[in-house]
């Protein structure tokens, strides 16, 4: 009978702790809702009179331990102290300036009349002073979200300080992502999901796994930046072993591009060209999306991109191995073997020199790239990657030189699939050289002030390219040709869109892109860290996104897995066969 009460007892203890931490755990949700609308959008907070971090980390525990009247009654004086100011709003003037998607206020329904009244008071709310204390939109380090400490000796064994790091990013996306409503999930319930992580972290490792979840479920490239800020990441993804190759992951399949030296060529079962199909009778598909699972992206074309290879040795792909013995299907030429895959250790370090000295030499032959190039006389070849700022006109004299050499082509290659290393090249030299004005070329929206959460269009010339371009002559009309690829990202995006409206003759050849268009913005988080994401809205004239979907081509090219393990750029050869075609 003892045994039986014990027992009882012991279900209804549980029973109520789990009650109980359910309780908080909403407390902590209504508590960072309410706390973010007052930083964003108090006369207060735009004013910087509301340290919200102190505010945060001094009112968390009393409101998460609170019953529901308690938890109640303390947001209501917090918005109380935090409104005095707010007046009626005064009417938009144009509204067709505004992007408001994001604009979903319907959270404030689950709190009482009274909260519900304060909440939609500072929602209503419209700051007219032409500037926020949290919000930089001009000026230097404007990548940098303003006034945010960063904490950088936190040792993450602190609840509050945990949950401020949660609240931070979180509000971060509720009122300065522009693309919040294409993350793909209602970005509450991404909250509600989240403060469990935050509250379980108890270490380096597990503070930057919640921050690299919540990083992975806004699904923007950008995102990926916090992936070069973990200490622990080996332990995070279990970084245990790496290939005896060089590879690519393309169509959901692992191409083996090359073998990391000529001993292991000899001695490993996989060849150059092999096509990975399945391991441990795993489908590659399956078992690659199973590892992209935390390797934020705004499409499937980056998942692939953060799994293949790198020059940091990151080997996504083969992450959380069982084991150092793989059984894997491979596909070689028309035949399909099973093969046994052996992996090298990465507490080797004779074997870890080894990968270092293959990427060492990998990017020791790519750095002889050039910039601009001639093919055949006829074809001028620019890789945006590779021209740097040294190399511009330094004069009016070298302005025209450039100008006529350029039109003298019969067409114009722009490899934007690296990172474009000279912006002013785009800018303002080649639309000179070119004959090409100043046009706006998109659209381009930026926070607003006023409304935080709604985002408001830059109209001006000069925000697309220089109001001082003086074109040389007429416009180009020559063949242009524009390669991108899931490499083309964020500046390489925007340039894309500009180069495709250049003139009638113009072809996108490539693949699905970063889908991460818009400027990098980083938010400093406890423990040193930067919450990374898109902070301006890009678009098509015509409205269309370029977030998540990217510059989609004109001509779709997919390299073959022949094609990757060559060694030769299969795409430019496909772009010059398309301009050899043009009568």
């Amino acid at each position: 009978m003892k045994k039986q009460l014990l027992i009882f007892f012991t279900v209804l203890s549980l029973m109520a702790k789990a009650q109980t931490s359910s309780q908080q755990a909403k407390n902590i949700q209504k508590f960072i809702q309410v706390w973010g609308l007052i930083k964003y959008k108090s006369p207060q907070g735009i004013a910087g009179s509301f340290d919200a971090d102190k505010v945060f980390l001094t009112n968390m525990a009393s409101i998460s331990q609170a019953d529901e009247a308690s938890c109640n009654e303390q947001l209501l004086a917090l918005l109380k102290e935090n409104t005095a100011g707010v007046v009626k709003p005064d009417p938009v003037a144009d509204k067709s300036l505004y992007l408001n998607q994001n604009l979903d206020n319907r959270w404030i329904k689950a709190y009482p009349k009274n909260l519900q009244w304060a909440l939609q008071r500072l929602i209503d709310y419209r700051n007219a002073s032409g500037k926020h204390h949290y919000i930089s939109t001009t000026g230097k380090n404007d990548g940098l979200v303003p006034n945010e400490a960063a904490y950088a000796d936190y040792d993450f064994k602190n609840e509050a300080m945990n949950l401020l790091a949660l609240a931070k990013a979180w509000a971060v996306i509720e009122y300065l992502f522009p693309y919040k409503y294409v993350i793909g999930k209602n970005w509450q319930a991404v909250l509600v999901e989240s403060i469990p992580m935050f509250r379980a972290v108890d270490s380096r490792m597990t503070y930057e796994k919640a921050v690299l979840t919540l990083e992975n479920a806004i699904n923007d490239t950008h995102a990926a930046g916090i992936l070069n800020q973990l200490k622990t990441m080996p332990q995070i993804f279990k970084l245990v072993y790496y290939p005896p190759f060089d590879y690519e992951v393309s169509q959901w399949k692992i191409v083996v591009k090359d073998m990391l030296n000529d001993s292991l060529a000899q001695v490993s079962a996989l060849k150059k060209g092999d096509q990975i199909l399945a391991i441990n009778g795993i489908s590659s598909e399956q078992w690659l999306k199973a590892h992209s699972a935390l390797l934020p992206a705004s499409n499937d074309a980056i998942k692939q991109r953060h799994l293949s290879t790198d020059y940091k040795g990151r080997a996504f792909a083969f992450a959380d191995l069982p084991a150092k013995t793989l059984a894997v299907k491979v596909r070689r030429g028309n035949s399909l073997l099973n093969l046994q895959l052996e992996m090298l250790e990465r507490r080797n370090s004779k074997q870890v020199e080894l990968i270092n000295t293959y990427f060492r030499a990998k990017y020791n032959a790519e750095q002889a790239w050039k910039g601009y190039e001639e093919l055949d006389g006829q074809i001028a070849l620019i890789r945006a990657g590779r021209f740097y700022e040294r190399s511009l006109p330094q004069d009016e004299e070298a302005e025209i030189t450039f100008s006529k050499q350029l039109k003298s082509k019969k067409a114009i290659i722009f490899d934007m699939r690296e990172y474009p290393q000279a912006p002013g090249l785009f800018y303002y030299y080649l639309p000179k050289a070119l004959g090409k004005p100043a046009f706006n070329f998109g659209r381009y929206y930026r926070s607003a002030l006023q409304n935080p959460g709604a985002f408001v269009s830059e109209e001006a010339v000069e925000t697309f390219m220089s109001k001082d371009i003086k074109p040389i002559g007429d416009l180009y009309s020559g063949q242009i040709i524009i390669l991108t690829s899931q490499n083309t990202q964020s500046m390489a995006e925007w340039f894309s869109m500009m180069l495709r409206q250049f003139n009638k003759n113009t072809v996108v050849i490539g693949s699905q892109t970063a889908g991460a268009d818009g400027d990098e913005k980083q938010l400093n988080l406890p423990g040193g860290y930067q919450f990374v994401f898109t902070g301006n809205g890009i678009f098509y004239p015509n409205g269309k996104e370029t977030q998540r979907i990217g510059i989609i081509p004109d001509i779709e090219f997919k390299p073959t897995a022949t094609e990757i393990a060559s060694g030769t750029d299969a795409q430019l050869q496909k772009a010059l066969n398309y301009i050899n075609k043009i009568k």
